[in-house]
């Protein structure tokens, strides 16, 4: 028998054989605020997420690794938050964290993006 179409597609995803993405609007909304880190320093930029986030009472985040160990995702669940809304809210957040590192990451949604390419790829393993 035959195995299920997506079920091997996550499955090809989670072995690093393909990558999955997935939009981040629905409606023009949003339901997530994305931090998307690729660089060596990636245990430093954890541990600042985590401090930022503390400070500035963000309680709900989920920190996963992408497409191999110095990628980093960082998902904030958001209340229907507009592309404006979110791309606001995320420019706090990443000028904060400019203060202490260089930049090495993306934030999505972005205003400065079409919304077919505010996409995000699917993570492979939370931390």
């Amino acid at each position: 028998m035959k195995e299920p179409l997506t079920p091997l597609i996550i499955k090809q995803h989670l072995n690093r054989e393909y990558t999955i993405a997935v939009p981040l609007f629905k409606d023009n909304k949003t339901n997530y605020l994305v931090i998307e880190y690729k660089g060596e320093e990636h245990q430093r930029f954890y541990h600042l997420v985590k401090h930022l986030f503390k400070n500035v009472s963000v309680d709900e985040y989920y920190i996963y690794e992408g497409k191999d160990s110095t990628r980093l995702q960082v998902f904030i669940p958001v209340n229907q938050l507009s592309i404006e809304e979110a791309d606001q809210q995320l420019h706090l957040y990443s000028e904060a964290l400019k203060e202490k590192m260089t930049k090495k990451w993306k934030t999505l949604p972005s205003l400065n993006l079409p919304e077919a390419y505010n996409i995000v790829t699917i993570p492979h393993n939370q931390i």
